[in-house]
């Protein structure tokens, strides 16, 4: 009984690490989402420019 009980709170321990990578990397994604749009906005503008 004990060693399940350790076991389930190794188990709770591990998914708590992975709930915070997860919201790492969700953010870091977001970030990453945030700089392309930004890249491609840049992009445009200069074709534009390049156009007129």
């Amino acid at each position: 009984m004990k060693a399940n009980l350790s076991k389930i709170e190794e188990l709770k321990g591990k998914i708590e690490e992975l709930e915070t990578a997860l919201q790492h990397y969700e953010l870091r994604f977001e970030l990453l989402e945030a700089s392309n749009e930004q890249w491609q906005g840049q992009l445009h503008r200069s074709q534009d420019q390049v156009r007129d």
